[in-house]
């Protein structure tokens, strides 16, 4: 029996999925995830499938997670639209007759889908925030369908001017779902394979606030109530993520996430911490957003980390 090949595919790896096993509410959000990115860049490209009710065959394989698309996924939808497809196909032909159109294989949608998500996934960790849809100090290249875009410490990266054309017009939080099953043991690979060459782009733990909010929780009543607006603190926890657009890190303690900004300077310096137990002193503020000391959450403002543990993979390497 010749062996299923496929055109790309999402990926949860690590210590947390070493068995294949993810929890079934995670699986879903990841298959419901992907279903959406890849109906809106293949809408992008193609407007006529906007509205169109088509299914997405998807094959899912242990030894990590993976959901990956059939290289047969052009058969798959062309015979579940049935007499739409062939509708849609006669229309591209001539469009590509009059050179408006270059791909009107269904396959070759989904490829150009799966290629966008990844180039969403570039830009978004060159930036550290996918809100920013302006960039500044651009240089174009190859005729212009090349662009150079500069992050904050100067590096640039090149991208295809299709590629930024799509990131800047679709929903900043478009690999939510995806990203929200990202954490310290399971991180997410997106892949591409063309002519038997698998390229792959990955979303690390710490990279996950790019692309998702910080899980929420509800605030009914005031969390830690003893952390009063002013008060100087030594608490003990753990960081959990850097985020250097807001210059903020994510600081667990007692079981709640709490958002915690450098008194000075930039918080890159405690990117070493993450993942680390620590002891953090700083101050609390209840600051709210109209500027009243009424915010049910507390807030921390950091002095200094201290590490209570080391680097426990980087121990292992060496031991």
């Amino acid at each position: 029996m010749e062996e299923e090949k496929y055109i790309g595919y999402i990926k949860y790896e690590g210590k947390l999925v070493e068995d294949g096993l993810m929890d079934a509410r995670k699986q879903a959000q990841a298959l419901l995830g992907f279903d959406s990115a890849l109906r809106h860049f293949i809408g992008k490209r193609a407007p006529d499938f906007r509205n169109l009710d088509f299914e997405i065959p998807v094959r899912i394989r242990k030894g990590s997670w993976e959901a990956l698309i059939p290289e047969t996924v052009g058969g798959w939808v062309q015979g579940g639209l049935g007499i739409v497809a062939t509708a849609y196909f006669t229309k591209a032909a001539q469009k590509m007759a009059e050179k408006d159109f270059s791909d009107f294989g269904v396959t070759d949608l989904f490829k150009h889908a799966i290629s966008a998500i990844q180039w969403f996934v570039r830009i978004g960790k060159h930036m550290g925030d996918t809100a920013i849809r302006s960039f500044e100090n651009v240089q174009f290249l190859e005729g212009n369908t090349l662009v150079a875009i500069p992050n904050d410490s100067g590096e640039y990266l090149y991208v295809p001017k299709k590629m930024l054309d799509l990131y800047t017009s679709c929903n900043p939080k478009i690999l939510e779902k995806i990203a929200e099953n990202i954490e310290k043991g399971r991180e997410l690979t997106i892949g591409t394979i063309v002519n038997g060459k698998v390229e792959e782009v990955a979303i690390y733990a710490e990279e996950k606030g790019i692309f998702c909010e910080e899980e929420a929780e509800p605030e009914e009543d005031v969390l830690f109530p003893e952390l009063v607006h002013g008060d100087d603190v030594v608490l003990e926890g753990e960081v959990t993520r850097e985020n250097k657009t807001s210059n903020s890190m994510g600081f667990k303690y007692e079981e709640h996430i709490l958002t915690a900004y450098p008194e000075s300077g930039s918080v890159v310096r405690y990117k070493p911490l993450l993942f680390l137990k620590c002891r953090l002193y700083g101050t609390v503020s209840r600051l709210d957003e109209k500027g009243s000391i009424a915010a049910r959450r507390p807030k921390l403002y950091v002095s200094h980390l201290e590490p209570l543990e080391s680097d426990r993979e980087e121990d292992d390497l060496f031991r």
